[in-house]
C-alpha cells in the first residue's frame, strides 16, 4: 500500500517537476535579462532544488577497476558471491601478485537506510589495498516481491 502511495505520488508530482525545470532553463538563459538579476538566481535555485529533490536517481556502479597493493596497481573484479532476495553479498576480488598476501577478511554492512551501498564507494577503495572486502548490498525493498516475506531471511 505505502509503494503504491509513493508511486502516486511520484506520478501526480511529474508536471510540476517538468514546470520547474522549464523555470530553471528560463531563469538560467544569460538571453533572459532577469536571469542576471538576484531574484532570477534564486528562481533558478529554487526550481532546480525542486526539481532535483523530487527526481528518482538509479543506483550508481562501484567503478572500483584497480587498486594499489604494496605498491603495485592490482586489478579489482567485482563479483556476487552471495544472493538473497534482500540482499546481495559483493566481493572485490583483487589480482595480487605471487607471494603477496591478502590480509584480514573484512565485512563493510551498508546501512539499510533507503541509500544505496556504493556510496560506502570511499570506504570500500581505502581498505582495498589491505584487506579482501565484502560489502552488503541491500536491494530496494519496494522490488522484493511480497510473496518472499518472512522465508527469504533463512539462510
Amino acid at each position: 500500500m505505502i509503494y503504491q502511495l509513493y508511486e502516486i505520488n511520484h506520478a501526480a508530482l511529474q508536471p510540476a517537476r517538468a514546470m520547474a525545470d522549464t523555470v530553471r532553463l528560463l531563469y538560467t538563459n544569460p538571453l533572459n535579462p532577469w536571469s542576471h538579476t538576484a531574484l532570477g538566481r534564486t528562481m533558478a535555485a529554487g526550481a532546480e532544488l525542486f526539481e532535483r529533490s523530487t527526481r528518482r536517481y538509479g543506483k550508481p556502479e562501484f567503478g572500483i577497476d584497480s587498486t594499489v597493493v604494496e605498491g603495485r596497481t592490482v586489478p579489482v573484479v567485482e563479483e556476487i558471491v552471495w544472493a538473497r532476495p534482500f540482499c546481495n553479498l559483493v566481493h572485490f576480488e583483487r589480482d595480487l601478485p605471487a607471494g603477496t598476501k591478502a590480509g584480514p577478511k573484512l565485512l563493510i554492512v551498508a546501512p539499510m537506510s533507503g541509500h544505496y551501498a556504493t556510496l560506502l564507494r570511499g570506504t570500500v577503495q581505502a581498505m582495498l589495498p589491505h584487506a579482501d572486502v565484502y560489502i552488503t548490498d541491500w536491494v530496494e525493498s519496494r522490488r522484493v516481491p511480497g510473496v518472499v516475506g518472512r522465508s527469504a531471511l533463512v539462510v
